[in-house]
């Protein structure tokens, strides 16, 4: 059985005919339009032209879990005893979240203080009021001495508040 009329290949497809025809009118268009937005950086738009509600969110829930559990039972304390402001050891931190029954070790927690959270820890150890959460899972508080960052409710809320 043979075919009758040209192959395919070499019948003419208007659609494609008009958009080659299109190509150097296109190519003009790219080269004389002018930007709307201005390069910036080398990633061209910088970081305040596309934080947006949305990316914040998404960046707030990515967190690790150590963290968003550390900032759970902080915020949770600063409720309960109506605090602004608390005051917390990474010893003092891995005690609360081993009675959360998350696993994690002084090494993560310091980072989280230090480089993520961006604290700085008193010079001197000083005397404070330290959190525990009591085998019956009660909060409360004992005298302690250490070097000590505090952590401030508006910081807490911030970062890991919901909207």
């Amino acid at each position: 059985m043979g075919v009758e009329g040209p192959l395919p290949e070499e019948r003419g497809n208007p659609v494609l005919d008009f958009l080659e025809a299109e190509i150097p009118a296109f190519l003009c268009h790219l080269q004389i339009r002018k930007l709307t937005s201005p390069n910036k950086t080398r990633m061209w738009f910088s970081p305040s032209q596309i934080r947006t509600k949305a990316l914040e969110s998404l960046m707030r829930n990515n967190r690790n879990r150590v963290e968003k559990e550390l900032a759970s039972v902080i915020l949770s304390a600063m409720e309960t005893f109506e605090l602004e402001e608390l005051q917390l050891c990474p010893l003092d931190a891995l005690q609360l979240l081993n009675r959360t029954r998350i696993k994690t070790d002084l090494t993560q927690l310091r980072q989280i203080l230090k480089k993520d959270w961006k604290l700085v820890n008193q010079k001197n150890s000083m005397v404070y009021r330290k959190l525990m959460i009591w085998p019956e899972g009660v909060m409360g508080w004992i005298d302690a001495k250490g070097r000590y960052y505090t952590i401030k409710k508006d910081f807490l809320l911030e970062q890991f508040g919901e909207e």
